[in-house]
């Protein structure tokens, strides 16, 4: 879990001539609402609302495609606050609207972010946005913290060579949900989100990654390799590998042995 962001939303008003009034019920504590790093918006909804008197509808709502997410991520096509709803632990108070929490989130993105180095980034032809889109990438596919800067280099690599990302987490997005086990019919599903049939980056964030995933997509480790897979030996980690025939290699490697090398 990476940094958390204390957002106290204490809103109870104060009367200055209580002599004779009588005394208001005191307001019930915040509730306490952590969004773990690699949620999509619709996740966070839920937790909202199974946590807060806040609405799924409404938080939706509040993140939905608009002015807002355009002049964020810098374009002009219907974009949401997929990405700029920073993972963070928030107070929510009961007369908070679910658009101030989204105010708190953004201005959280924009916190954590500041100090983040774009340059090299930039001399790869890759915004801002862009390399918002490549974290939550990286926040799906890594487990293990060492890895991000390294699947940051793969992804940087194949799209300078035009290659497919081919990267599952984003079919998962397509078909709105983190399916585990993934059939060929999903794997083909028309949407321009599925990095297995279109080429680049997905046209947004697939989901709202932590600052150490925004930070290893600015400035990836650099390294020749172009694939990588996961091993199945439950430590979370991938082989990685240059060429196609090290790629067929480590695939099988993975297979074998529950994928210890």
């Amino acid at each position: 879990m990476g940094a958390a962001l204390g957002v106290a939303w204490m809103m109870s008003g104060t009367d200055g001539d209580q002599g004779s009034r009588p005394r208001a019920a005191a307001e019930p504590p915040p509730v306490t609402v952590t969004f773990p790093e690699g949620l999509r918006r619709e996740e966070m909804a839920r937790i909202l609302e199974a946590k807060t008197h806040i609405s799924a509808r409404a938080y939706l709502a509040a993140t939905g495609p608009g002015e807002r997410g355009r002049r964020l991520a810098g374009t002009d096509r219907p974009t949401s606050l997929e990405g700029f709803l920073f993972p963070a632990t928030y107070q929510v108070g009961r007369r908070l609207t679910a658009g101030e929490l989204v105010n708190a989130q953004v201005a959280a993105y924009r916190s954590y972010t500041a100090e983040v180095d774009y340059r090299y980034a930039r001399s790869r032809k890759l915004t801002p946005y862009d390399v918002l889109i490549i974290a939550s990438l990286i926040e799906r596919e890594v487990r293990v913290p060492s890895e991000r800067p390294l699947v940051a280099s793969v992804i940087y690599n194949r799209l300078r060579r035009g290659m497919r990302l081919d990267i599952d987490a984003t079919v998962q997005y397509a078909l709105g949900k983190w399916k585990a086990d993934l059939t060929a019919r999903d794997l083909d599903v028309d949407d321009p989100y599925n990095t297995r049939r279109y080429p680049g980056l997905p046209p947004g964030p697939i989901c709202n990654p932590g600052l150490a995933s925004i930070a290893a997509a600015a400035r990836p480790t650099q390294t020749p390799f172009l694939y990588y897979v996961a091993r199945r030996d439950g430590s979370g980690r991938h082989y990685f590998a240059r060429t196609l025939a090290e790629f067929e290699r480590a695939v099988e490697r993975a297979r074998t042995a529950g994928g210890r090398g």
